[in-house]
């Protein structure tokens, strides 16, 4: 019962708000998400490639003492971490005038460091939850033939999925909104100057999609919910 109770309350607070993310990408692929231990090396490999770009080397067994982890475990997550924050302090050590890449950049360190400590932390999770092979720390071919089991709860898929999702991409437009009636509309500067209409038209469909399908949603909740309480309740 207190279990079912816990459940309630993420499911009511997960449809509390919406985020609406228009994202410009050159070239689109559109895969679906891998088994989440692959999604994991994705997302670790596509941190590295975007540390690389941004100037933060990767970790040197001779220079650092410590090889470089080319996984995606706990450690491969640590190393990404610490390899942003590093590189964050040497560009607000540089001085000068804070520029708009400078900003970007800063922004997208920021960003690997935030995601890499979430991720971290599910590992924790799962760790303290005694799984067997809590860890990732496999390549692509140890994960195909050895199979290792990787049993996640929803909250840790759902955040596998979106940091998979949206990566590093550079998020054009968002829209956050809240059950309360608030919305947040954040716009890169420039995406805001005419000629951006279509990004614009992209984005408003989104969120007519979003708040249409939220609430369908909602009804269906309330509606299974309303049943269970009847189930568990019932005089």
């Amino acid at each position: 019962m207190q279990n079912f109770k816990e459940q309630f309350k993420k499911i009511a607070s997960d449809l509390l708000n919406l985020e609406i993310n228009t994202i410009v990408k050159s070239n689109i692929e559109g895969l679906k998400m891998p088994g989440p231990r692959h999604a994991l090396l994705d997302i670790a490999r596509d941190f590295d490639s975007a540390l690389l770009r941004l100037g933060a080397k990767r970790f040197d067994e001779k220079r650092d003492g410590e090889k470089h982890d080319d996984t995606g475990g706990f450690a491969a997550f640590d190393q990404l971490r610490r390899r942003a924050n590093q590189k964050t302090t040497e560009i607000e050590k540089e001085g000068g005038e804070m520029t708009e890449k400078r900003k970007s950049d800063i922004l997208m360190l920021q960003r690997i460091k935030d995601k890499s400590d979430q991720i971290k932390g599910m590992f924790n999770s799962i760790r303290l939850r005694k799984v067997d092979n809590w860890d990732n720390a496999y390549s692509r071919e140890q994960i195909e033939t050895e199979r290792p089991s990787f049993p996640l709860n929803a909250d840790e898929l759902v955040l596998i999925r979106k940091i998979w999702e949206i990566g590093t991409e550079e998020i054009a437009m968002q829209t956050v909104i809240q059950l309360d009636g608030d919305v947040v509309t954040r716009v890169q500067p420039k995406y805001v100057s005419s000629g951006s209409e279509l990004i614009h038209n992209f984005h408003n469909q989104g969120i007519s999609t979003s708040v249409g399908f939220w609430k369908d949603l909602v009804g269906i909740a309330g509606v299974f919910f309303e049943s269970i309480i009847k189930i568990f309740f019932k005089k």
